[in-house]
């Protein structure tokens, strides 16, 4: 199996150079000769961002083609192809002036440099907003939900059920029904199901079920879901 590109093994997929004093270093920096290694991928992605608000706050650089002349100097670079998938990717011109600071124009940017300092850009949008909230720039209510979504395909996973199977309380039968429904996690609950079916009247022995039930489905669903690569 081929290793993860470089930026991404270091959480650096801005192929920042060492030098400077980075929030989210790694302690241990042996692992590259020349690029810092950070912590985790949303301090990398920040220092994406505060590089970028870098040059346009304190240098001026407006325009895709004048931030890679800056993050990926020639002759080493060519530069001019990479401002061209900077600008393709915001949907703007090589020389259009953008504004970093708007949240839309800088997760675009960002991706884009991930993507063409690496070959893939493996975040999801959770991770990204958190890099980018990192750096102080804060993503719009909806952008945020939407990236929890995607990082968290709740609608995916059975955790839910278990929220189902808790509020089954307001009576036996829905009682019974919960813990059938989680009866395949653990064999366990369908005999709990059977004695609450035979002996309906005893509210206690079904309160006190359900919750069990609940707890559990709620607990072998996250298991499960780690376990097929849902969270």
């Amino acid at each position: 199996m081929s290793r993860a590109p470089r930026g991404i093994r270091n959480h650096n997929p801005g192929n920042i150079e060492k030098g400077d004093p980075w929030q989210g270093l790694a302690e241990d920096q042996s692992g590259d000769d020349r690029f810092a290694v950070f912590e985790g991928p949303e301090w990398g992605i920040r220092a994406i961002a505060r590089v970028l608000i870098t040059y346009q706050d304190k240098h001026g650089l407006e325009t895709p083609y004048e931030i890679a002349q800056r993050w990926a100097p020639p002759p080493e670079n060519d530069a001019r192809a990479y401002a061209q998938q900077l600008a393709t990717r915001l949907g703007v011109g090589l020389h259009q002036a953008i504004s970093v600071h708007d949240y839309a124009v800088m997760r675009a940017l960002v991706e884009a440099i991930i993507r063409h300092e690496n070959g893939v850009q493996p975040y999801d949008g959770a991770t990204i907003n958190e890099g980018l909230r990192l750096a102080g720039v804060k993503p719009p209510a909806e952008a945020q939900r939407r990236a929890l979504e995607e990082s968290r395909p709740l609608g995916r996973t059975r955790t839910l059920k278990g929220g189902r199977v808790a509020a089954g309380a307001g009576g036996v039968a829905l009682v019974s029904g919960a813990i059938a429904e989680a009866a395949p996690a653990l064999p366990v609950l369908g005999q709990a199901a059977a004695l609450i079916r035979a002996h309906g009247s005893v509210m206690l022995l079904a309160l006190g079920a359900v919750a069990l039930a609940g707890v559990a489905w709620v607990v072998y669903a996250r298991w499960d879901d780690r376990r097929q690569g849902l969270r």
